[in-house]
């Protein structure tokens, strides 16, 4: 998509947009010199390290590593794709973006169906008013202890009990029968003729993208129809296992605990938020994903799974765990005396739900206390149940520093020694455990990289000295994956870094970039070209050279074994030449 987006678009948009006031509407900065400091947006932090160069249009945080232009600030801090963040940085700015007839079409399509499903967010919200239509809902809303304020907030509505009321209405607005059934609310008469309402006589919990735009419906039923809730179907702006109800209101609370709540109903996160339980979000009433987790990844380092005490909800519960577990998400897990958390939170209030998220377990340790009520941890038999139900999971775990935590406290809870618990692990796991695999060969030693370092630093800095070196080094003098990435880059381009950061597609070299571009310069001024030099000294003259010495040392040493005393001779001339060769260097 970036490389769809013509350079000259993408400076316009740069040039119009002010970085300081676009961070400044999630962060408060101070001028620091020639940088604007704050506190990270991105993760919780107790003293500033986000910052953003103005006259570049750049910022980069030297907590988390994270950093880029305007564009890759919008995509993270809203959780938008690239084309997204265009199209909201090019409003920002009053930018026309120059699209082909083609886009231009599915752009027009994906502004129509918004404007549909707002227009049914609205339609929905006015028969929840009506003083006769809505009086069910409202007199439900009474009974579940919502407030107008909350249902406000949330843009609660009403289906009314007809077959096609909304279809008609907007119909009667000029929404296509065609776009309103790809939005997911109408479905075609089996007869052919003619459309009706998929939400009929339900409580409506309409569903928001970050952008505060509805992409969707839930709807409750007011009745005994089933399924007793429902969501709209998906769509090209609505993927439900990608989509977390509520986190459009909650992402401001999330990033400022750093946490978030997790429910798995739309009236668990509502009420939640009513009684200024801010972060929780819910999972759509359907089983938590992969793709969901992720998305929380983003807002929040840490997360507190909340479900009902029955049966089916522990058994949700369970599955959730593994997903956080995959995606290295740390998770608490709350266990309710009873009921759901909207019933325990009307019932009890928001402090006792605090006090009981204040004593969530780690994720390991409830799975832990729970096969230990299953089982007797005092019998050998009860130890060899319990571990048989938490080797896979501790199999699953990919931190080895997290699963050594794991193995050390199940061990202690069961009376175990961790060998015995490491012997079992690595039984089970099938081509052996990750701690048991030979150690990764040494890296480069740490002058190569410093050297390395030194010259890119310089090269980002003044882009003047890329031509000097690019006539004695190539990318391949560069070992560090991250530092050859870059070089790559720099070797062949003047551009200066706010260009260059669009060319590098590796994330690890990306944020490399963005730490030298925010980083004191390695020397000072009067000292680099000497700098230069050296560094390009020690990397095509000195290791090469300390590489050879190391070969024929090895081949010596091979000589003598062998008895072949002019071969040795031969390369002792030879090492001692490299010798000379070293000291006069």
């Amino acid at each position: 998509m970036r490389g769809r987006l013509s350079s000259d678009i993408k400076e316009e948009i740069r040039a119009r947009v002010d970085l300081v006031e676009l961070a400044g509407e999630h962060v408060a900065l101070k001028k620091t010199g020639r940088y604007y400091k704050g506190l990270c947006p991105f993760h919780q932090e107790k003293t500033p390290s986000f910052h953003v160069d103005r006259e570049k249009g750049l910022w980069h945080c030297f907590g988390c590593s994270l950093g880029g232009d305007a564009f890759d600030f919008v995509m993270k801090i809203s959780n938008l794709s690239f084309g997204e963040s265009v199209d909201t940085l090019a409003r920002r700015a009053g930018v026309r973006l120059e699209r082909t007839p083609d886009e231009e079409r599915k752009a027009s399509e994906r502004d129509l169906l918004y404007r549909s499903l707002d227009a049914a967010a609205t339609w929905y919200r006015e028969q929840l008013r009506h003083p006769e239509k809505g009086k069910a809902a409202r007199e439900y809303l009474k009974q579940r202890g919502v407030d107008e304020q909350t249902a406000e907030r949330f843009r609660l509505g009403y289906a009314p009990h007809a077959w096609d009321e909304l279809f008609k209405a907007l119909r009667s607005k000029g929404y296509a029968p065609s776009l309103l059934e790809k939005g997911g609310l109408v479905n075609p008469r089996p007869s052919g003729d003619g459309h009706y309402d998929l939400l009929r006589h339900r409580l409506i919990f309409p569903i928001f993208d970050l952008q505060d735009r509805p992409i969707a419906f839930g709807g409750r039923a007011l009745d005994q129809a089933e399924p007793k809730y429902l969501n709209t179907k998906e769509t090209s702006v609505f993927n439900k296992g990608r989509t977390l109800y509520g986190l459009n209101l909650a992402r401001e609370a999330i990033r400022h605990l750093d946490e978030m709540i997790v429910v798995e109903g739309n009236m668990d996160a509502l009420t939640c938020h009513q009684f200024d339980i801010a972060n929780a979000v819910a999972s759509l009433g359907t089983a938590l994903t992969l793709d969901q987790v992720l998305v929380m990844k983003r807002f929040a380092s840490k997360a507190v799974i909340v479900y009902d005490a029955d049966a089916s909800g522990l058994r949700a519960m369970e599955r959730a765990m593994g997903l956080f577990e995959e995606a290295e998400v740390p998770v608490r897990v709350v266990v309710l005396p009873s009921g759901d958390p909207d019933g325990f939170v009307r019932e009890t209030g928001a402090e006792a739900f605090h006090a009981l998220v204040e004593r969530a377990l780690p994720v390991f340790e409830y799975q832990l206390t729970m096969a230990i009520s299953r089982h007797d941890p005092k019998s050998v038999e009860g130890k060899v149940r319990i571990s048989d139900e938490l080797i896979p999971v501790l199999a699953a775990v990919r931190n080895p520093i997290r699963q050594a935590e794991y193995i050390r406290g199940m061990a202690e809870r069961l009376d175990l020694r961790e060998d015995a618990v490491r012997q079992r692990l690595r039984r089970t796991v099938r081509g052996g455990s990750p701690a048991n695999e030979p150690p990764a060969p040494a890296g480069p030693d740490r002058a190569r990289q410093q050297a390395e370092r030194i010259l890119l630093h310089l090269m980002v800095l003044e882009p003047d000295l890329r031509p000097a070196v690019a006539e004695q080094l190539s990318v391949k003098d560069f070992v560090e994956p991250r530092h050859r990435v870059l070089a790559g880059v720099l070797l062949e381009s003047s551009s200066g870094p706010e260009v260059l950061q669009e060319l590098i597609e590796d994330e690890e070299a990306k944020r490399l970039l963005m730490q030298l571009v925010f980083e004191a310069p390695p020397v000072e001024e009067k000292d680099k070209q000497r700098a230069v030099q050296e560094s390009m000294d020690y990397l095509t003259r000195r290791i090469p050279g300390a590489e050879r010495r190391e070969m024929l040392g090895r081949q010596i040493a091979a000589a003598q074994a062998a008895g072949d005393l002019e071969q040795v001779r031969r390369l002792q001339m030879a090492y001692l030449e490299l010798v000379k060769q070293k000291s006069h260097g």
